[in-house]
C-alpha cells in the first residue's frame, strides 16, 4: 500500500515536470513565430526599399565624417553614371563631389543643410547640375547622408525660357517699332492726298470721328469743323441720292456688306459736289459693327466730263444719222458721178463701207483703206464680217436681224482682227438700205477706231478693281506683297520682316485670296497696274 502511494506521487511529479516543459516549449515556439514574422517583414521592407530606391530620381549616399562611403543607393548610376558597386570601390565621397561643398560646423549646428547647388561631371563627361541636401544620421555605419537631385534639364528649360522671353521681347519691340513707322508712313500718305481722296470714320450715330486734312482741299472745310458733327449735316438731303444713303447706313451697321456709292456733298462755298465712297466696317471683339471707315473721292468733274461726252456722242449720232440720210438721198446721184462721190467720201476721217447682207464689201473709202493698210482693189469683194471676232460677229448679226424700214440704224462697238494680227476695237453705225418694196438691199456703215479709248477705259476699270482689292489687305499683307512682287522667297521675306516662314506663308495665302489671284505673275500684274497708274 505504502509502495503504491510512493509510485503515484512520483508519477504526479513527473507529470508536472513534463507539463512545465511543454509550456516552456510553447512559449519558445510563440517567441520564434513572433520574431520570425518580424524578420520576414523586415526583409520585405528592405526589399521594397531597394526596389523604390532603384527607380526614383534622387540618389542617396552615406559616409562618415572623413568622407568614407558606407552606403550607395541602387539608383546612383542615374545621376553619376557609375554603378553603385564601382562608387563603393572608390571609397570616398570626393570621387563624386567637389571639395568644400559645405561647412561641417554649420552642419553640426543645423543638423541639415538643404539645396546646395553644385555641378559635376558624370562617367561620360557630361555636365550635370545638382541640388544636394546633407543631413546628420546614424545609419549604415555612417554619420552624414547626402541626397542628390538632378536639375540639369530644369535649369536648361529655365534658361531656354529666359532666352525665349528675351527673344519675344525683342520681336515685340521690333514689331511695335515697325507698326509705329508704318502708321506714321500711312498717316503721311493720308494727309498727303489733298487733291483726290479723303479718309473718314463715323460711329453708329453718324457722328464723324475722324476725317483727313485733305477735306479742306476737296470740300473747303477744316477737319475741326466736321469732326464731332453728323455726316448728314454736310449732305444735300433734297438730292435724289439721299434716301439711298440712309438705306446703306442701316445695312452697314447691321453687318451687311455695301457696294461703292455716291453722295451729294455740300461744299463750303455752297455748291453740291458728287463724291464716290467706299466703306468698310470696324468690329469689336464680339463681332459687332462699332464704326465705319472709308475713303471718298470727288468725281464731280468726271461726271461733268462724262455728261459732256454723252451729249457729244448723241450729237455725233444725230450727225451720223443725218449724214447717212444725206448719203442715202444722194446715192443715185453719187453713183452717176463716181469721181465726185469718191472725192467727197475720201475726205471723211470716218470709215465708210457699203456691203451686202452676205458681208461682201462693194465700196470702201480711202480712210478705211489707210486704216487696213490695203488698196480698194484688195478690199472690195472681201467679206466685211470675216475680220470681226466671232463672239462680236454673232452679236452684230442679232442686232442687224432686228432692223426695219422704221428702225434702220444699229450702233455697235466690236473687235476685229487686223491684217497684222493685232485685235482692235471699232465703233460702227450701220444703216440698212431698203428698196421701195421694203426689201433689204445693203448696209451703209460709218465707223472709227476706238481701240485707244477702250484701252483707257479698261485700264481705268482694272485700276479701280486693283485699288479696291488692295484696300482689303492689312499692313502686314501689304509688306509681304511688296516683297513677293520684288521676287523674294518666303525665307527671305521672313528674315526681312522678322517673322516665321509659316506666318509669311499664311499672309501670302490670305493676300492671294483677297486679291483673287492664283499665281505670282498675276500678283505682279496687279501691282504693275497700280504702279503704272501712280506713274501717270
Amino acid at each position: 500500500m505504502t509502495e503504491s502511494r510512493k509510485t503515484n506521487a512520483k508519477l504526479v511529479d513527473e507529470n508536472r515536470r513534463l507539463r512545465a516543459q511543454v509550456a516552456q516549449l510553447e512559449d519558445r515556439l510563440d517567441h520564434l513565430a513572433e520574431h520570425g514574422t518580424a524578420a520576414m517583414a523586415l526583409k520585405e521592407s528592405d526589399s521594397l526599399h531597394r526596389d523604390v530606391m532603384s527607380v526614383v530620381a534622387d540618389a542617396v549616399l552615406i559616409a562618415d565624417d572623413a568622407g568614407r562611403l558606407s552606403y550607395v543607393s541602387p539608383n546612383a548610376h542615374l545621376i553619376f553614371g557609375h554603378a553603385p558597386a564601382d562608387i563603393l570601390k572608390q571609397g570616398r565621397i570626393s570621387f563624386l563631389l567637389p571639395g568644400n561643398l559645405f561647412d561641417p560646423d554649420v552642419l553640426e549646428q543645423r543638423r541639415e543643410i538643404t539645396n546646395i547647388e553644385c555641378q559635376i561631371r558624370d562617367a561620360v563627361g557630361r555636365a550635370r547640375n545638382l541640388l544636394v541636401t546633407i543631413r546628420r544620421v546614424n545609419a549604415h555605419g555612417g554619420t552624414v547622408l547626402y541626397a542628390f537631385r538632378d536639375v540639369t534639364e530644369r535649369l536648361k528649360i529655365q534658361l531656354d525660357n529666359e532666352l525665349l522671353a528675351f527673344t519675344l521681347e525683342r520681336r515685340v519691340e521690333e514689331s511695335t517699332r515697325e507698326l509705329r513707322e508704318s502708321r506714321e508712313r500711312f498717316r503721311r500718305m493720308v494727309e498727303g492726298l489733298r487733291d483726290e481722296y479723303l479718309f473718314y470714320a463715323t460711329d453708329p450715330d453718324g457722328i464723324v470721328r475722324y476725317i483727313s486734312p485733305s477735306v479742306h482741299t476737296i470740300l473747303g472745310y477744316t477737319p475741326q469743323q466736321i469732326i464731332g458733327q453728323n455726316w448728314r449735316k454736310y449732305v444735300d438731303t433734297s438730292h435724289k441720292l439721299f434716301p439711298e444713303l440712309e438705306r446703306l447706313e442701316q445695312m452697314h451697321f447691321a453687318g451687311i456688306s455695301t457696294p461703292m456709292f455716291r453722295a451729294p456733298v455740300l461744299h463750303a462755298n455752297g455748291t453740291v459736289r458728287i463724291l464716290e465712297f467706299r466703306d468698310a466696317p470696324v468690329r469689336d471683339a464680339d463681332g459687332r459693327v462699332i464704326a465705319s471707315e472709308g475713303i471718298g473721292k470727288d468725281i464731280t468733274e468726271r461726271l461733268e466730263k462724262d455728261e459732256a461726252l454723252r451729249r457729244a456722242h448723241e450729237e455725233l449720232e444725230i450727225r451720223v444719222e443725218k449724214r447717212t440720210a444725206e448719203l442715202t438721198a444722194k446715192n443715185q446721184e453719187l453713183l452717176e458721178s463716181r469721181e465726185r462721190y469718191q472725192s467727197v467720201v475720201d475726205d471723211q476721217l470716218e470709215f465708210i463701207v457699203r456691203w451686202r447682207s452676205d458681208g461682201n464689201r462693194i465700196f470702201i473709202n480711202e480712210s478705211y483703206c489707210r486704216y487696213c493698210n490695203a488698196s480698194q482693189q484688195e478690199l472690195v469683194g472681201s467679206n466685211f464680217l470675216s475680220a470681226i471676232v466671232e463672239e462680236d460677229r454673232e452679236l452684230l448679226m442679232r442686232e442687224l436681224a432686228r432692223v426695219s424700214v422704221k428702225s434702220p440704224v444699229v450702233t455697235l462697238e466690236h473687235r476685229v482682227v487686223m491684217p497684222d494680227g493685232r485685235t482692235a476695237w471699232e465703233h460702227w453705225t450701220h444703216r440698212a438700205l431698203f428698196n421701195p418694196d421694203g426689201e433689204l438691199i445693203e448696209y451703209q456703215s460709218v465707223g472709227s477706231d476706238v481701240t485707244e479709248r477702250r484701252r483707257r477705259e479698261k485700264q481705268a476699270q482694272e485700276l479701280a478693281a486693283a485699288l479696291a482689292q488692295l484696300r482689303t489687305l492689312t499692313d502686314r499683307e501689304h509688306d509681304v506683297m511688296r516683297l513677293v512682287v520684288a521676287g523674294d522667297a518666303n525665307k527671305v521675306i521672313a528674315r526681312k520682316l522678322g517673322l516665321s516662314v509659316k506666318t509669311i506663308e499664311k499672309h501670302r495665302s490670305n493676300l492671294m485670296k483677297k486679291l483673287q489671284v492664283c499665281s505670282v505673275p498675276e500678283l505682279v500684274r496687279l501691282a504693275m497696274i497700280v504702279e503704272e497708274s501712280s506713274d501717270v
